[in-house]
Formats: structure tokens, C-alpha cells, sequence
């Protein structure tokens, strides 16, 4: 990575509105630089030597001999407050005990940053002796915005929320069309994004499944069957766009459709994939079962109309995660396809409500027939946008539906 990439979560998770005094957690996917955002959170306050890894041993025997181990050094500090930043501190038995005694002992005193993958953004799901103590926000990888070096507001856009009330401006970033072509290849983790080598994000792009297969997985569940794991990683790129049947999965890899199950959701749970559900509320004429599966990083996806899908998606479901924890509503994505087979790639929802509708095509300037009849199946006051590949085009088809080219489309997003 050359150089540090601002994140539009930093205006979000340090946002007194939103966090008031309470401990910040960061999680997200490995690699997707939460460790360069805390370090430089802490050194821009004072607080560059406040930062502790339980990976470290020296961490680790640190807080065995002293379970207040930081507290001597932020107190040398002389910053007001303070910010200690914890790494991968859930990798400790008891790790939500020791949060809840430090931040009962120190709350005013200090201030606390959290960060971890997937089991810090688990530990949620049981009861939770943390609540009231701690906001939790998700760190993504790189968004296109953030790729480009623009200021990213946290806020939706309009046509996100229904039609706007004005013309979207759809105004094209510097040197979009060729870093688009640069994030549409390498996808969007800082490293091999910011590097000047297709070679070399390959071979990441390999090293990194290795890791989360043969240890992160290990780590996270009792799964055994790895080599069949990494079999069902390796047939999910042609079911990109698709309804995935766990059946069918189950029976190329010999194992129940149980299994499969379990995988994926494990799988999800690494941030590896991420599923979305059919749209089917109060539509007689909707496919309610079935889900689509999309990679988190699309660069795994062979270069194609399914490539650009998943971008497409990925951009999509993170922003949504972005606008969600930023307090602007309950966001939600998801597909709609009815029992006559017509389809719409993506509906954003609001609070349970669909907002927008967006349908990918490679190069087709023609509006889809299904999303010019959205209304039909998702109602009034629905945003419809169809999203391609050939630059500079954004072009308004009738009354809130436009064809906008995707790097003009993603400058918008979080």
C-alpha cells in the first residue's frame, strides 16, 4: 500500500451524535485497513503509543502481569482524553468482561477503540454484558469515491431514497474511466488496488482465500472438511447472479445440502461472500424463496457482465452497512424476481421499504422492461437506474429512471 486513503467512516465512527463517550468498535474483513485507520486515529491524538495487538505476546504478557497494563502510558500521554486502541483483543477468553471493567473504571478518562473481523461482529448475536457501552461500525474495503481520493459523504444519495426531488448531477470523478478500469480488475482491498502490478494482485487476491480457508475458518468454526470448502469457493464464481441451489451444490460435492449451508454461512461470516434475499413483500407474483450469492471482492469473479454484477452488488450492500450504521435508517439490498421470470438485479430498502431499484447491464443503453414497470411490482416512489460499463453516459430515460455509466454511478456511494 503507497500511502494512507482517507475513509468516510473516520467522520462517521468518531461522531459524537453517534458514539457520545462510548467505546468505537471496528470490524469489516481483513486487510481492509482498519489497523491503518487506528494508528493514525491515535496519532493524530496524541496517542501514537496506545496501541496494543493481541497478536503481540508482549501484549499479551503485558496485561497478564497487569490487567490496567495501559494505563500508566496514557496517562504519560497528556492527551485529553486519551485513545487506546485494542486489536483483535476477542481473541481473549473473556475479553467481554475485561471491556466492560476498563470501560467502567476509565469511562470519561479514556477512550477506547476496538477492532477485529469476524468474531468481533458476532459477539452480538448471544446475550451482551456491553450494551449501552460501545457502538460498533464496519469497516469495507476501499469505495470507489475513497479510490479516487474524493471526500465521501456518509449520507445517502437521493435517488437512493425514492425519486429526488432534483436532477442527480452524475458528475464524473477525475480520471474515472481508467481507475475504474483499475478497480474493476484488481477489486477493491487498499493493497492490490494501490499497487502497481496486475501480477501482484493475483497472487494476493490467492494468498488471501489460503488465509481465510486454512486459518481464519479453522479458527471460527469446527469445520473440517476444508478441501471441499475451498472446492465450493472455487464453483461459486459461475453462480454469480444466480439463484444458488444449496441441492444442487450439495450433490457436485458430494455432501447433504446441510453442509453446504453451514459453508456458506461461515463463508459470509469471513466476509468471503454475502447473500442477498429475494424482495417479496406483498407481491402475489414473487419468488419468496432462494437467495443469490455475491463475493465481497469481485476481483474472484471472471472478468464479464457477472464481474460487473458483483461490483455492482458489493458496492451496493456496503453502502447500505455504511448508511445503516451511520444512523440514517434501516438499509437493506435485495433482488426481485417473480414466478414469470421477470427480474431486477438490485432493491434498495429503507426501514422495509423499497426506495430504488438498479439493474446492471455490460453495455445496453436501453432501459429494461422490467424496471421501466418497477412500480408495477415495488410500488410508487421508486428510483429506477440501469448501471453499464461504457463511460461518460448518464443519460435520463423518463421520470426517475436514468442510464448511468458505472464509474459515475459508484461516485456517488459510500
Amino acid at each position: 500500500m503507497n500511502s494512507y486513503v482517507a475513509r468516510s467512516l473516520e467522520a462517521v465512527a468518531f461522531d459524537p451524535e453517534l458514539t457520545h463517550d462510548m467505546m468505537i468498535f471496528l470490524a469489516g474483513p481483513r486487510q481492509s485497513g482498519k489497523t491503518s485507520l487506528a494508528r493514525r486515529w491515535l496519532s493524530q491524538h496524541g496517542s501514537a503509543d496506545l496501541y496494543f495487538n493481541w497478536d503481540d505476546a508482549r501484549t499479551r504478557a503485558a496485561w497478564r502481569k497487569d490487567p490496567h497494563f495501559f494505563e500508566p502510558a496514557a496517562r504519560a500521554s497528556g492527551a485529553t482524553p486519551p485513545w487506546i486502541a485494542l486489536d483483535e483483543i476477542h481473541k481473549a477468553s473473556r475479553w467481554r468482561d475485561m471491556l466492560k471493567g476498563w470501560f467502567d473504571v476509565y469511562r470519561g478518562q479514556f477512550r477506547f477503540l476496538v477492532t477485529g473481523s469476524a468474531r468481533l461482529d458476532l459477539f452480538r448475536k448471544g446475550g451482551d454484558s456491553l450494551l449501552g457501552r460501545h457502538a460498533l461500525f464496519h469497516l469495507f474495503p476501499l469505495s470507489f469515491r475513497e479510490f479516487c481520493g474524493r471526500s465521501t459523504p456518509s449520507e445517502p444519495p437521493d435517488w437512493a431514497l425514492g425519486p429526488p426531488r432534483h436532477l442527480p448531477s452524475w458528475d464524473a470523478l477525475g480520471h474515472s474511466a481508467r481507475r475504474m478500469a483499475q478497480y474493476r480488475t484488481r477489486g477493491p482491498f487498499p493493497e492490490p488496488l494501490l499497487a502497481d502490478s496486475d501480477r501482484f494482485s493475483r497472487r494476493w487476491a490467492q494468498d488471501y482465500l489460503s488465509l481465510l480457508l486454512r486459518r481464519d475458518l479453522r479458527d471460527l468454526t469446527r469445520i473440517m472438511e476444508i478441501d471441499r470448502v475451498e472446492t465450493l469457493v472455487e464453483l461459486l464464481p459461475s453462480a454469480v447472479g444466480s439463484l444458488l441451489s444449496e441441492a444442487a451444490m450439495g450433490r457436485q460435492l458430494e455432501v447433504a445440502h446441510t453442509s453446504v449451508k453451514v459453508w456458506l454461512e461461515a463463508l459470509r461470516r469471513l466476509y468471503l461472500v454475502f447473500p442477498l434475499r429475494p424482495y417479496a413483500k406483498n407481491l402475489r407474483r414473487a419468488l419468496r424463496k432462494g437467495r443469490k450469492w455475491y463475493f465481497l471482492d469481485w476481483s474472484h469473479v471472471p472478468e464479464g457482465p457477472s464481474r460487473l454484477e458483483n461490483l455492482v452488488a458489493s458496492a451496493l450492500w456496503q453502502a447500505c452497512h455504511s448508511w445503516t450504521d451511520a444512523g440514517h435508517g434501516r438499509f437493506e439490498l435485495c433482488y426481485l424476481r417473480t414466478l414469470d421470470k421477470r427480474e431486477i438485479d438490485f432493491v434498495i430498502l429503507k426501514d422495509g421499504r423499497p426506495t430504488c431499484a438498479v439493474e446492471v447491464k455490460e453495455g445496453d443503453l436501453n432501459a429494461s422492461p422490467t424496471l421501466r414497470r418497477r412500480t408495477e411490482y415495488l410500488g410508487d416512489g421508486v428510483t429506477g437506474i440501469q448501471v453499464i460499463a461504457p463511460p461518460d453516459i448518464a443519460r435520463p430515460v423518463e421520470r426517475g429512471l436514468w442510464v448511468v455509466s458505472v464509474d459515475r454511478f459508484l461516485g456517488q456511494l459510500t
